[in-house]
């Protein structure tokens, strides 16, 4: 492919984890709360109910437990005596990931990562996964997003039961066209193969 490569660091992106679900449960949090059941979300509550009755009746029947779980981190990290502490704080480690991709695109056209750290589970797998070994698979794919930059991911090889390992593209903001223009650079090259699928 005519490709040459280096070998980088960038020690900054090991925060990029906690800064995102901060982030993240933050946004989810107030994203959501208009949905109490009144103007937006399900209204079949008790109406003769207070309010934070009825709010908290319709949000626990229909809100799955991962979205509960984010909304009382967001609301949590969001309070007036947590706010410096955990939202300002995760907002300044957002800046440093951005800070920290610039740093290599000044010298790079790219950055290249595994997309997981294991290779992708099965579906009956999963479920038996806990909440922090799903938000773990996601410590490669958080910091570009963190950062708003572009990255797509792409399989490079196959474990010994055919299941496909992924790598990760990331470029500079607003360089979708060299982003893409890799991936398929890549697809050229490598021979993908299609998982057999039972109808």
């Amino acid at each position: 492919m005519g490709v040459e490569i280096e070998r980088v660091s960038m020690p900054e992106l090991k925060y990029a984890m906690p800064a995102y679900y901060v982030l993240a449960a933050s946004e989810a949090s107030t994203n959501l709360a208009r949905y109490v059941g009144m103007r937006y979300g399900k209204q079949d509550g008790d109406l003769t109910q207070g309010f934070d009755e009825y709010f908290t009746s319709i949000r626990s029947r229909y809100f799955g437990e991962e979205v509960k779980r984010r909304v009382l981190l967001g609301t949590y990290t969001r309070m007036a005596g947590f706010r410096d502490r955990y939202y300002a704080k995760a907002l300044q480690v957002r800046m440093l990931i951005i800070d920290a991709y610039r740093k290599q695109f000044r010298t790079h056209d790219a950055v290249l990562t595994p997309t997981m750290p294991f290779v992708s589970p099965r579906f009956e797998d999963i479920s038996e996964m806990s909440p922090i070994e799903t938000y773990k698979a996601d410590c490669l794919t958080v910091p570009p997003n963190l950062a708003g930059a572009p990255h797509l991911s792409c399989p490079c090889g196959y474990d010994e039961n055919c299941m496909p390992i992924g790598m990760q593209f990331v470029t500079d903001h607003w360089r979708e066209d060299l982003l893409l223009n890799m991936a398929e650079d890549w697809g050229k090259s490598f021979d993908v193969r299609r998982p057999e699928v039972p109808i």
